[in-house]
């Protein structure tokens, strides 16, 4: 995993504050990747499929740590991050959401630039849910080890943002997030944000439906 500066600085001044030995922690998790990359990739010479998605991973990379956002793990061209561990953050539902918001105003300028220069434009899917999750530091130690976050709300995050492409849509939260951020809301916190009616829909390995809302950045100024 990898953490902000500010992060970093953080935990080299209190230590005491990261539990990196396995606990079970309140966390927002975020799944993200591009819509149509894989046929792009394709067709593409392999050095400007790995330029674009280089440049692409470094203006989203950025703006998860200006969130202070800890990143997980980039595989393929999906982006995993949460907020919430190795330091609390009471407020991870909201700095998740702002991320994500931030993250799509930031691509709308991206396929500007891809349309100028007569790319392909690509989108994006995200996806994010809150729950209690194990983390810790996990792998074959002395080899690899990585300070990542283990179980169903990871796996439930994941089918989320699947789901933005079958409701046409670029950022999907779940029930859990938004209650996270009602105050938030309430407080008008977070700025011009539209919540769709939510979607009730059933996902692979829960039994019970789950509820899901569209989030819509009305234009969001920083």
């Amino acid at each position: 995993s990898y953490v902000s500066p500010q992060i970093v600085a953080e935990l080299i001044n209190h230590p005491e504050k990261a539990k990196l030995g396995g606990e079970r922690r309140a966390v927002t998790i975020m799944f993200s990747d591009l819509i149509g990359f894989t046929s792009l990739s394709e067709k593409l010479p392999p050095e400007e499929v790995v330029s674009r998605l280089n440049e692409y991973f470094k203006e989203m990379v950025d703006i998860i740590f200006k969130w202070n956002g800890t990143l997980d793990k980039l595989v393929g061209d999906e982006i995993m991050a949460f907020w919430g561990a190795p330091l609390d953050q009471p407020d991870h539902a909201e700095l998740a959401v702002r991320c994500a918001l931030n993250m799509s105003d930031r691509l709308n300028e991206i396929q500007e630039e891809w349309r100028h220069k007569k790319q392909d434009v690509l989108d994006c899917g995200i996806g994010i849910n809150t729950g209690e999750v194990l983390i810790g530091n996990i792998g074959a130690p002395g080899k690899k080890m990585d300070y990542t976050i283990i179980g169903d709300h990871v796996n439930l995050t994941a089918r989320v943002e699947k789901l933005t492409r079958q409701y046409a849509t670029r950022i999907l939260i779940t029930e859990d997030t938004v209650a996270g951020i009602e105050s938030a809301i309430k407080s008008d916190l977070i700025g011009h944000i539209e919540l769709k009616e939510p979607i009730s829909t059933t996902v692979k390995g829960k039994e019970k439906a789950i509820k899901l809302y569209q989030l819509r950045g009305l234009k969001h100024h920083h």
